[in-house]
C-alpha cells in the first residue's frame, strides 16, 4: 500500500541536527534528508516533496540563493528556513525570496510540528486553487476552441452566401468572381511582407473576396462598359463600397472585414470616396486592398482594350504613391516583386 503521508526533506550540512528533525516528524511524515546543497537539488528533481526543511547556513552553499534557485524550479513546494543566525533583515530576505516560514535553533518539538502544519496546510490551499486555476484554464482552452470552431463555421457559411452574389455580379460582367479571388491573395502576400498580425490578415482576405459585392446594385450596362462613365454612371459605381458594408452590417460577425471594404477606394491624399478620409485615417486594411484592386484592375481589366504589364503598373503606382496609393505599400510591392504575382 501506498505511503499517502506528506514527505518533507530536510537540507542541513549538521547530522545532528538532520538525525533530530527526523526523529521528530517520522511518526507523522515521510522524511529525507541531504547532508548539502548539491544532494538536496539531485533528491528534488528526482522526488516528489511537499516541504523543505532548509539551513540557512550550508558549507557548500549560501542558503538564500538556495532558496530562490527551489522556489523557481519547484514553485509549489513550501520552504521553512532554520537558522541559528537569526536577525531581522535576514529573516526579511528568506520571506521575500518565497520561504513560508522560518525556525530559530534551538527549537522545541511543538514549535517544529506547528511551523511544518502551517507550510503544509498552506501548500494543500494552493494546490487546491492551482488545481482549480488549472481546470479554469482548460475550461476557457475548450471554450475558446469552440467559439474559435464556431466562428469559423459561420464565416465560412457568410462567405458562401457572398460568393452567391458575387458570381451573380459575374454572370453580368465575367470579371468580378475571379478578380475579388487575385485582389484576395495578391492583398494577403502584401499584408504578410509588412507584418500584419495574422488575425488582421484573415478578416483582410474575407473583405478582398467580398470588397466589390456592393456591386450588386449596379446596372450591367455600366459594369460592362468600356469607355468612359457619364458623371452619373460615376455616382453609380461610387456607392458600390457603402452598398458593400451595407449588406456586411447586416452580418454583425463580419464586422472585422468592414474597414477594408468600406474604404478601399479612399486615396491618399483624402480626394477618394465615400469618406475622404486621407493618409494614416484610412485603415491600413483598406490601404493594402486599395493596391492590390488598382493592380489587379490594370493588368486584368476586361473592359480595357490595352491591360498594363508589370513594368507599366510599376511606373503608374510610383506615379501615384502619396496621391492615390500608401507610398509605403507601393514600395514594398515594388521592392519585393509582388507584381509577379498579380
Amino acid at each position: 500500500m501506498l505511503n499517502k503521508r506528506p514527505r518533507i526533506l530536510v537540507i542541513d550540512d549538521s547530522y545532528a541536527v538532520r538525525q533530530s528533525l527526523k526523529f521528530i516528524l517520522r511518526d507523522f511524515f515521510q522524511v529525507y534528508t541531504a547532508p548539502g546543497s548539491l544532494e538536496g537539488q539531485f533528491f528534488l528533481s528526482v522526488h516528489t516533496i511537499d516541504i523543505v526543511l532548509l539551513d540557512i547556513r550550508l558549507r557548500d552553499a549560501d542558503g538564500l540563493k538556495l532558496l530562490s534557485d527551489i522556489k523557481r524550479r519547484f514553485p509549489r513546494i513550501e520552504v521553512v528556513m532554520i537558522t541559528a543566525y537569526a536577525s531581522l533583515e535576514t529573516i526579511r530576505q528568506a520571506l521575500r525570496r518565497g520561504a513560508h516560514d522560518y525556525l530559530i535553533k534551538p527549537f522545541d518539538k511543538n514549535e517544529l510540528l506547528s511551523v511544518v502544519t502551517r507550510a503544509l496546510a498552506g501548500r494543500n490551499y494552493n494546490e487546491r486553487i492551482n488545481t482549480e486555476i488549472d481546470k479554469l484554464r482548460e475550461s476557457t482552452l475548450y471554450l475558446e476552441q469552440l467559439i474559435r470552431s464556431a466562428k469559423d463555421s459561420v464565416i465560412t457559411s457568410a462567405e458562401h452566401i457572398m460568393t452567391a452574389l458575387l458570381q451573380d455580379i459575374h454572370s453580368r460582367d465575367g470579371y468580378t468572381l475571379t478578380h475579388t479571388k487575385r485582389v484576395a491573395d495578391l492583398s494577403l502576400r502584401i499584408a504578410d511582407t509588412m507584418g500584419m498580425p495574422p488575425e488582421s490578415i484573415q478578416w483582410l482576405r474575407c473583405a478582398a473576396l467580398v470588397h466589390d459585392v456592393g456591386k450588386i446594385t449596379v446596372d450591367e450596362t455600366i459594369l460592362k462598359k468600356e469607355s468612359a462613365l457619364t458623371d452619373y454612371e460615376y455616382e453609380v459605381m461610387k456607392r458600390h463600397p457603402e452598398t458593400g458594408a451595407e449588406i456586411i452590417e447586416s452580418m454583425p460577425f463580419l464586422k472585422g472585414a468592414l474597414p477594408a471594404l468600406k474604404h478601399h477606394h479612399e486615396r491618399y491624399d483624402g480626394s477618394g470616396y465615400p469618406s475622404g478620409l486621407k493618409g494614416t485615417d484610412i485603415p491600413f486594411s483598406a490601404r493594402i486592398l486599395a493596391a492590390a484592386d488598382a493592380i489587379d484592375s490594370m493588368m486584368n481589366s476586361p473592359v480595357k482594350r490595352n491591360t498594363y504589364g508589370e513594368d507599366m503598373v510599376a511606373r503608374e503606382l510610383r506615379r501615384h504613391a502619396s496621391t492615390q496609393f500608401d507610398p509605403e505599400i507601393v514600395e514594398r510591392i515594388l521592392k519585393e516583386g509582388l507584381l509577379f504575382f498579380a
